[in-house]
C-alpha cells in the first residue's frame, strides 16, 4: 500500500516520515529509527519496539515534479564538460556538412547521411541519458556503420515524419498542386534538386490552406511523442502508429502539456539561433564563420533531447520504459537515521550521533577522486543504508574494485551490484557485471554464480565488449 502524501512521524507530527514500522505501522523520521547490524545483516529499525523499519517510497513525479526540473534543465549545458561536448559535436557536424555541400550533387548522399547519423546519435543519446537521470552530455560510439550511424538516421526521419508525411501526402494529393511537374523538373535537372527545390513550393497558397494549418499544429504537437519513440528504440511501425501515440499522450497527461509548452519556447529561441546563424554564415569567411554558426544553433536541440529526457526520466512507466519500481526514490532522499550503526547481541555501547549523510556522501566522493582506498571502502561501508541511487555508479564501480583488491569481497559483490543495478543503461554497467563475475567465479569460488551473472551479460547487453568477454567464459551449450 502506498504512504499517505505527507505522512507526519507518529512522535514528532511536524516532521517528515521517511519510515514505516513493519511492527507497530508507525510513521517514522530520522529521529525514531537506527541503523543497526545484526550478524551480517543490515538494516533500518524502530526505536520504539525495535522491528524492521520499510523505507517509505513516492513516485519521482510526486517527489520532485515535471515543472520543477523544467525550471532548472537550462543548467545542463552550463558546465566545463558540456561546453567540450558542444564543442566536438559541433566542430563534426561543421565538417560533414562542408563534404555534404562541397561534393558533386550525386556523390552528396554519403556524408549527408552521416552528418544526420551524427545529430540524431547525439540527440537520442543525450535524451536517453537524461532518461536515466545523468547530468552531463554523453558521446555516442561511432563504430558500426549501421547501428551507430544509419539506424538513427533512419530513426530520426521516421519520428519526424508525423510533420513532413502528412503534409507531403496532403500536398500531392489533395492541395491542386501540379507534383507532376515538379517531380520532372527535378529529374531533368539534377542541379534543381540544389537550387530550387525548396523555393518552388507553392508557399503562398499553403499559407491561406487552413488544412495545412491543422496539419502542422497536430504534427508539431505529436512530434515530440515520435522522438520518444524514435530514442527508446519503439519498432518502426508502432512510431508510425498515431494512435498509439495519442494513447501515450493522453497517459502522461499534463506532464505532456508542460514538455510541450516548454518546448514552444525553446523552438522560439531555435529561431533567434537559426537566424544569427544564417548571419554568420552570410559573412562566407570559410570554414570558421560556418562553425560559429554551428555552435550557435545546436544547444537549442540539444537542451530540446535533455528537455525530452526529463519528461521520459519523471514518466517513462506510462509509457512502459524501464520497470515501474525503477520509478521509486524515498521519501526523504538521502535522510539517514540519527544514530549510528551498533552490533546487536554484543554489548557495545550506541554510538554518538552520526555526521548527515550528504557531508559522508561529499566524503566519499573526495576520497573516491583522490584514490584514498581505506577510506573510501570505511565510508562506504558506513552509507550501506542509503538507496543505491544516491551514489554514482562510478563511486560504486571505484568501491567494488578496491574491494576486490583489498580482498574485501563481500563488500565488492555489494558495490558492484549496486554499480550495475543503480543505472543499467550506463555504459559502466556492464563492465561492473564482468568484474562482478569475476569476483564470485574466481576469488570467491562460486563458478555458477558467476555463470549467471555471464548468461545475464549475454543477454542484457548482447552487443559490448562485455558480453563478448562473457561468452568465451560460458559453456558452449549456453
Amino acid at each position: 500500500m502506498p504512504p499517505p502524501p505527507h505522512a507526519r512521524c507518529k512522535r514528532h507530527p511536524t516532521a517528515t516520515a521517511g519510515w514505516r514500522c513493519v511492527g507497530c505501522a508507525s510513521f517514522l523520521c530520522p529521529e525514531c529509527v537506527e541503523a543497526r547490524r545484526m550478524s551480517t545483516v543490515d538494516l533500518i529499525a524502530c526505536r520504539s519496539c525495535g522491528e524492521r523499519a520499510e523505507t517509505l517510497l513516492v513516485h519521482r513525479s510526486r517527489q520532485q515534479p515535471l515543472e520543477e526540473r523544467m525550471r532548472t534543465a537550462a543548467r545542463y549545458l552550463l558546465n566545463f564538460h558540456a561546453l567540450a561536448m558542444l564543442l566536438a559535436i559541433g566542430t563534426i557536424l561543421t565538417l560533414l556538412t562542408f563534404l555534404t555541400q562541397a561534393s558533386f550533387i550525386l556523390a552528396r548522399l554519403a556524408p549527408a547521411v552521416l552528418l544526420s547519423g551524427v545529430f540524431w546519435g547525439c540527440f537520442f543519446a543525450i535524451l536517453r541519458a537524461s532518461a536515466r537521470g545523468e547530468t552531463d552530455i554523453p558521446l555516442p560510439e561511432y563504430n558500426d556503420l549501421i547501428s551507430d550511424w544509419l539506424l538513427p538516421s533512419l530513426r530520426g526521419l521516421v519520428a519526424t515524419s508525423a510533420v513532413w508525411l502528412p503534409f507531403g501526402v496532403y500536398l500531392v494529393f489533395f492541395s491542386g498542386w501540379d507534383a507532376h511537374a515538379y517531380i520532372t523538373r527535378l529529374l531533368d535537372d539534377p542541379m534543381f534538386y540544389a537550387t530550387g527545390t525548396f523555393h518552388a513550393l507553392p508557399w503562398e497558397h499553403l499559407r491561406e490552406d487552413p488544412i495545412v494549418w491543422v496539419l502542422g499544429l497536430a504534427g508539431l504537437a505529436y512530434l515530440p511523442m515520435g522522438l520518444i519513440q524514435g530514442a527508446i528504440g519503439a519498432p518502426f511501425l508502432e512510431m508510425l502508429n498515431p494512435v498509439r501515440g495519442v494513447r501515450a499522450m493522453l497517459r502522461l497527461g499534463r506532464d505532456y502539456t508542460t514538455t510541450l509548452g516548454v518546448l514552444l519556447v525553446l523552438g522560439l529561441a531555435g529561431w533567434v539561433t537559426y537566424a544569427l546563424g544564417s548571419s554568420l554564415r552570410a559573412l562566407d569567411l570559410g570554414l570558421l564563420t560556418r562553425w560559429l554558426a554551428e555552435l550557435v544553433e545546436l544547444p537549442v536541440p540539444l537542451l530540446m533531447a535533455h528537455v525530452l529526457g526529463l519528461l521520459l526520466y519523471t514518466r517513462g512507466d506510462a509509457l512502459g520504459y524501464g520497470a515501474p519500481s525503477e520509478y521509486l526514490t524515498p521519501v526523504l532522499p538521502g535522510a539517514a537515521p540519527s544514530t549510528s550503526l551498533r552490533v546487536e547481541g554484543l554489548g557495545l555501547p550506541e554510538a554518538e550521533t552520526a555526521p548527515p549523510p550528504e557531508l559522508r556522501i561529499q566524503e566519499l566522493t573526495q576520497a573516491v577522486s583522490t584514490r584514498d582506498i581505506p577510506r573510501a571502502l570505511t565510508l562506504y561501508s558506513e552509507l550501506h543504508f542509503l538507496p543505491r541511487a544516491a551514489l554514482p555508479p562510478a563511486v560504486h564501480l571505484f568501491v567494488g574494485q578496491a574491494a576486490a583488491s583489498q580482498q574485501e569481497h563481500a563488500l565488492a559483490v555489494r558495490a558492484l551490484e549496486a554499480a550495475a543495478d543503480s543505472a543499467p543503461e550506463d555504459p559502466l554497467a556492464p563492465r561492473a557485471l564482468v568484474l562482478l563475475a569475476r569476483v564470485l567465479g574466481e576469488r570467491m569460488q562460486q563458478p555458477e554464480r558467476a555463470q549467471e551473472v555471464y548468461r545475464y551479460i549475454v543477454e542484457r547487453y548482447p552487443e559490448t565488449e562485455a558480453s563478448r568477454f562473457a561468452r568465451v567464459r560460458l559453456p558452449p551449450t549456453s
